[in-house]
């Protein structure tokens, strides 16, 4: 069995190695590199019609400002645009560009066709186990947004 502090050392290492992986860039639709975290604000906003910047914060899990900064850069790049609410005139809202749009459609036909090896270990897996790793993982959530609140104070 492993032991609280391999199991919390494992942990670590794992979001180390998606941290580093979040930076890597590469190309979907067209030559502009984008970094994961750019790609996945581009499908945030495709798969939340009409979404701000705070909805935008939540949906991903980071700060307003790191919304607001991230969706500054996109826009320079042509993929996200914003829109007055047509709701409200003092609400801003974000919606994919058709050169967004297709960024979103190619990075959704690679991870139809890469993350297969991922999603493969996942439903290998009893479904006792997946339904206990979501619980773990949603109260590791928790936990971090816990101690980012407390750390922020």
């Amino acid at each position: 069995m492993v032991g609280y502090r391999e199991l919390s050392s494992l942990m670590e290492k794992t979001v180390h190695k998606y941290s580093q992986l979040e930076k890597v860039k590469r190309t979907y639709a067209s030559d502009v590199l984008l970094t994961q975290a750019e790609i996945h604000t581009i499908v945030a906003v495709g798969d939340n019609p009409a979404i701000n910047v705070t909805g935008l914060a939540k949906v991903q899990g980071i700060t307003k400002g790191a919304a607001s900064q991230m969706v500054y850069k996109l826009v320079a790049k042509g993929f996200v645009k914003k829109e007055t609410s047509p709701s409200s005139d003092s609400e801003v809202v974000l919606t994919l560009t058709s050169e967004g749009q297709r960024e979103k459609d190619a990075h959704d036909a690679f991870h139809a066709s890469t993350n297969n090896y991922f999603f493969k270990l996942l439903r290998d897996l009893p479904e006792e186990t997946v339904d206990q790793m979501a619980g773990f993982l949603e109260a590791f959530d928790t936990a971090l947004d816990d101690r980012l609140e407390t750390l922020s104070k």
